[in-house]
């Protein structure tokens, strides 16, 4: 995995993933059309964390990183990478999901959130 120190910007509907090169921040790969539910903003993914073993991330899938097999989640105001080989269950960008790690191994559940919100009978 390298180390590379890695930015993504959302901004008017596109996705930009930039990467620092001689202090510098440039483009990497094409611009692409952010997903749905991605808020625009600048996400600084290089501060990502490893996750924890016995721990549970819930937050949005903002970029995977075939290239690295890689995944990056937003769990608050912090970031998670996730190595794809660890997960069970399929990641999508902007969908909010459950990583739950137990050893080596992690499963990706998806939130809906039309089950989470109750409903109120007048």
């Amino acid at each position: 995995m390298t180390t590379q120190k890695l930015r993504m910007i959302v901004m008017n509907g596109q996705r930009i993933i930039q990467a620092m090169v001689n202090n510098e921040w440039e483009t990497t790969g094409t611009i692409k059309k952010a997903e749905e539910g991605i808020k625009p903003g600048i996400y600084n993914i290089y501060l990502a964390q490893k996750p924890e073993d016995k721990k549970q991330y819930e937050g949005k899938i903002l970029y995977i990183d075939k290239e690295n097999e890689v995944f990056y989640q937003q769990t608050g105001k912090d970031f998670v990478v996730h190595q794809l080989n660890a997960i069970s269950g399929k990641p999508v960008v902007g969908k909010d999901v459950v990583v739950e790690y137990d050893g080596e191994k992690a499963k990706l559940t998806q939130i809906d959130f039309q089950k989470k919100t109750r409903a109120i009978r007048i």
